[in-house]
């Protein structure tokens, strides 16, 4: 049983889709260099030397102080600087192996902290690297004998839970940076409030997710396990002999929780339950504080956990805010007590942590999208005018500002330019027309964050950070005169707000983050706000009489307000804070491994000389077996792909599990230029299998086989045209194929077990009549074109909803034989579908539709392409020469379970899909008589109608992350020509993520 089971989890993660993906790069113009290091090589655009040369250096430096506590060393890996692209993010991957940096500095004070934002990324994913080291061991190894990286990358994930990969990530920057994650209370502010709020889910659904609840990620989970067993252990070592023993043993099933247990001598879910129980201990001691009182304003109408964020406070006093949550996608409101009314849908947001409120109006930062070049993007400024309606981009699409603090008066805008060489800049915009006012000189380089207005406008306050630490500066916008309020410290201060006489800002203390008010002629700090979890984002009113902000509850955060009374703080001290326990006890695990590396010397310069894209186009990541998406094939080859994403290439031999046939292949997509280039190439056996009946007397089967060569090449432009709330994408490919056919035979028998053989594609149907098989070729040359555009808008979907709101999903496709060739035909096929919101929230209504025609022609050399339409649910078909169909569907969600049948099964929702299917077509079969030359024809034109419903489950297979859609289906068939109709029943496996 333990042995089937492994080869059928192997078989199971080793299923892997290589279809044509459009992958992620930058336009040929782009120069690159390398530099290499001991263990790296650092990829960088023309420009990006200064700081290439300095993460080179960094990278080596925590090679050294990472490694002590994650034995394995990895090959040497290449660390790829995305400069052009303006997400503040970072990845490691193994398929190729490799690593890319966003070097777009994050603004979000609660993500940065005070750390320089390379160095995050470079000391965060340098432990991803390790652990794929560390992962190649055991059976592990033999997964990357066999498979290459895809079978490493499987097995280990399939171990290991993704908890601890992120979550030892954000254990090891918090431990060698100066504010990781960890030792930043917004990191775990919802776990802390679940947990004190008496929701300590059980472990699949605080690791897997959940509809009902807000769960925060698996990097918040991982952190706090990982590091609660080093400090509760006070061994930093621990988890490399956990993980080492897992991966070992990468295919017996719960090797992880095992490999827990022999360690701690309990299993992972009790592990997990003894970590919330010390937690809420460590807690609760400042769960009793009383909260300050504060009235809200903001509504709390439903249990759905929902954030009313950022609250700004205009002239006329309505209160405006971003809301978001697990049932709502992000917009900005209009805020009361007892509801609130949406005034704008943000796009796709570039996250800042802030949002920023002057006159009437409101701006903040999005994605924008380069069509072609995903690696090529940009952030802009959005404004709303809540008093036209009105809402547009204050910057151009191909800008790179990050924050958007907008003046008092409404018509200057202030933001943080960040080019492609990592130079940083405040700049000055008009509002309405984006033009720049002013740019702020900034000779050190430093990090402007989180910048706002002070409340008469007069000046502008900010973060600063630079090696020293975080200070908070005003700059005068009048002169670019820059002053210095609180000098460069360590301490995480955030969202500073400027009054005459005070600084308010968000920080924490004792673990908590709470507002407190510096008064700058006294230089005494105050505590305003005492809360259970946390409290953030001050704004005053316009009259500065009121304090407004953030207070974190049961269900998210509320918008809160009290007199602003500052000289009735509490004063405090910022030394006095007490650290976080599992932070402090990561930093002393590490700090004697970084003094160590410290006081090594290195170079200080690498050398660097330029990069040929063209040494590195043959990179070859995986090779062996994999099965496809569908299952139904079997792959033994490689595929190659180099670091910068322009060339795949994948060769090999392909056996289809259904046919029972194999071939040999190769493909070659290059998507360097801007149309990506595709072509391919195969030879191998084919074989089909048919059933011919002009009557019950006459059934016959038919079985096909040939020896085919195919070749095709083509070109595909995919566009990403998102640049509203609306995902929308364009595809315009064609291609052309050739397909030549030999030693082609058939094989016919009767029901009186009779044996024909034959050597065409038309067969004998009965003792006179031949059939025709238009669907394949069996001699000579298919030349075929192949035409598509496919068109998607859709609006962003919020975690409940099973579909968007509203969508439209457009397909055409064409085939033609336009080259001449032994064969001729054509189709053309129209399909789309259309979502709209149902009677309840995340109810949806879609309806789908097309229709498809072809040639219809009697010659022996027509060509029938392959149906591209589906009919109504619940029949099989012939192939009609035009076909209509519509089908209706209503879906909803039934019941958010959350039950976790053992460590097998978890279901996370029951969903009910309701639908109505029609459709008619038309066609003909032919039937030849050789002997007198004539025709007969046969009409296959009918109609289909079905109805029925299909009740479906998402859940996740033995506590892996990926979400699994299984159900059932029941429809009831009308009769037609082909079918007596009645109830058909199937088994669903849809969304596999695979």
């Amino acid at each position: 049983m333990k042995k089937t089971l492994c080869l059928l989890l192997f078989f199971l993660f080793f299923s892997a889709g290589f279809a044509q993906t459009v992958l992620e790069n930058l336009p040929p113009s782009v120069s690159w260099f390398q530099i290499n290091t001991p263990n790296f090589r650092i990829l960088y655009p023309e420009g990006f030397d200064l700081e290439a040369q300095r993460i080179a250096g960094t990278m080596e430096r925590l090679y050294r102080a990472e490694v002590r506590t994650l034995s394995g060393r990895p090959f040497k890996t290449s660390i790829v600087m995305q400069s052009r692209a303006a997400q503040s993010n970072a990845f490691v991957s193994i398929l190729p192996r490799r690593a890319e940096f966003f070097t777009m500095p994050a603004q979000n004070y609660n993500f940065i902290g005070n750390n320089e934002w390379l160095d995050m990324i470079a000391t965060h994913e340098l432990r991803h690297i390790l652990q794929f080291a560390h992962a190649n061991r055991g059976i592990s190894r033999i997964a990357y004998y066999l498979a290459g990286n895809y079978g490493l990358s499987a097995v280990s994930s399939l171990a290991v839970p993704q908890w601890f990969w992120e979550g030892d990530a954000v254990a090891t920057e918090t431990a060698l940076t100066t504010t990781g994650r960890g030792e930043i209370p917004h990191f775990g502010l919802v776990l802390r409030t679940n947990f004190l709020e008496g929701r300590v889910f059980n472990y699949h659904k605080q690791y897997l997710g959940s509809y009902k609840h807000f769960i925060p990620d698996h990097y918040v989970l991982g952190y706090h396990l990982v590091s609660y067993l080093r400090w509760k252990t006070g061994d930093p070592l621990v988890w490399d002999r956990i993980t080492a023993d897992a991966w070992k043993w990468s295919l017996v099933p719960f090797t992880f929780s095992n490999a827990v247990r022999e360690e701690t001598g309990m299993p992972i879910t009790k592990l997990y339950r003894e970590m919330a129980k010390d937690l809420r201990g460590m807690w609760e001691v400042s769960d009793s504080v009383k909260e300050t009182p504060a009235r809200r304003v903001s509504p709390r109408s439903t249990t759905a956990y929902t954030d009313y964020l950022y609250p700004q406070v205009l002239r006329d006093g309505s209160v405006l805010a971003m809301k978001s949550g697990i049932a709502d996608i992000d917009q900005i409101v209009l805020v009361s007590p007892d509801d609130d009314r949406k005034l704008a849908v943000i796009g796709l947001l570039y996250e800042t942590g802030s949002l920023s409120a002057g006159g009437t109006r409101i701006v903040w930062n999005e994605y924008r999208f380069n069509p072609r070049w995903r690696r090529n993007t940009s952030t802009v400024i959005v404004a709303y005018d809540k008093k036209t309606k009105r809402k547009w981009d204050v910057t151009g699409p191909r800008s790179r500002y990050a924050g958007a603090a907008i003046s008092p008066d409404g018509t200057k805008v202030v933001t943080l330019s960040s080019d492609t060489t990592f130079r940083h800049n405040l700049v000055l915009l008009d509002v309405e027309s984006g033009r720049q006012l002013r740019v702020f000189n900034n000779p050190t380089n430093a990090l402007y964050s989180m910048f706002r207005w002070s409340e008469n406008g007069s000046l502008i306050v900010s973060l600063k950070t630079t090696s020293e630490g975080k200070s908070v500066v005003t700059i005068d916008p009048a002169t670019g005169e820059e002053k210095e309020i609180l000098p460069p410290s360590e301490r995480n201060i955030g969202y500073p707000l400027l009054t005459d006489r005070y600084l308010v800002y968000n920080a924490a203390f004792n673990g908590i983050d709470n507002i407190e008010a510096y008064d700058m002629e006294t230089g005494i700090t105050r505590q305003l706000t005492q809360s259970r979890y946390g409290s953030y984002n001050p704004e005053l009113s316009s009259d500065g009489t009121q304090l407004y902000f953030n207070r974190q509850g049961r269900d998210g955060m509320d918008i809160v307000t009290m007199p602003f009374k500052p000289e009735s703080g509490i004063p405090i001290n910022p030394a006095d804070s007490k650290p976080d326990p599992l932070a402090s006890a990561l930093v002393a695990q590490e700090s004697n491994f970084l003094a160590e590396v410290n006081n090594t010397s290195q170079p200080t310069a690498y050398p660097s000389r330029r990069y040929s894209k063209l040494s590195g186009l043959v990179n070859p990541y995986t090779w062996g077996p994999y099965i496809d998406n569908s299952l139904a094939q079997v792959d033994v080859g490689f595929t190659s792909q180099d670091v910068l994403s322009t060339t795949r290439v994948s060769a090999g031999y392909r056996y289809d599990i259904i046919e029972r046939t194999g071939e040999v292949h190769a493909e070659l997509s290059y998507q360097g230029w801007y149309p990506i280039i595709n072509a391919g190439v195969r030879y191998g056996r084919r074989e089909d299998e048919s059933t011919l009946s002009l009557g019950s007397e006459s059934r016959r089967r038919v079985d096909f086989a040939w020896d085919e060569i195919g070749v095709s090449g083509g070109i595909s432009v995919p566009l990403l045209l998102t640049r509203s709330k609306y995902l929308t994408t364009l595809t315009i490919s064609n291609s052309v194929g050739l397909t030549m056919t030999r030693d082609f035979g058939s094989t016919i028998t009767t029901n009186t077990g009779t044996v024909i053989e034959g050597t065409d594609r038309y067969v004998p149907a009965n003792d006179t009549l031949f059939f025709l098989y238009r669907d394949i070729t069996d001699y000579g040359k298919l030349i075929s074109n192949h035409f598509s555009v496919s068109y998607t808008h859709a609006l962003k979907q919020s975690h409940r909803d099973i579909y968007p709101k509203f969508a439209q999903f457009l397909d055409f496709e064409s085939f033609s034989t336009p080259f001449g060739g032994d064969y001729k035909g054509w189709q053309w096929t129209a399909s789309g579908t259309l979502f709209f919101p149902g009677l309840f929230r995340h109810h949806s209504v879609y309806v789908s539709g097309g229709y498809q025609e072809s040639l219809e022609r009697v010659e022996l050399d027509a060509y029938a392409f392959r149906n591209r339409l589906i009919k109504p649910r619940g029949y099989s078909y012939p192939q009609n020469t035009q076909f209509f169909t519509v089908s209706g569907n209503y879906a909803f969600p039934v019941w958010y379970p959350d039950i976790a049948l053992g460590p097998f099964l978890n279901i996370q929702r029951v969903k009910l899909n309701l639908f109505f299917d029609y459709g008619e077509g038309e066609g003909q079969e032919y039937y030849y008589n050789f002997d007198s030359g004539r025709v007969y024809v046969l009409d296959t034109g009918t109609r289909y109608q079905s109805a029925g419903a299909e009740l479906t489950f998402d859940v996740n297979f033995f506590r892996t992350l990926p979400q699994f859609e299984i159900g059932v289906r029941a429809v009831r068939t009308e009769p037609n020509v082909f079918t007596t109709g009645g109830w058909v029943y199937e088994l669903l496996i849809g969304n596999i993520p695979l």
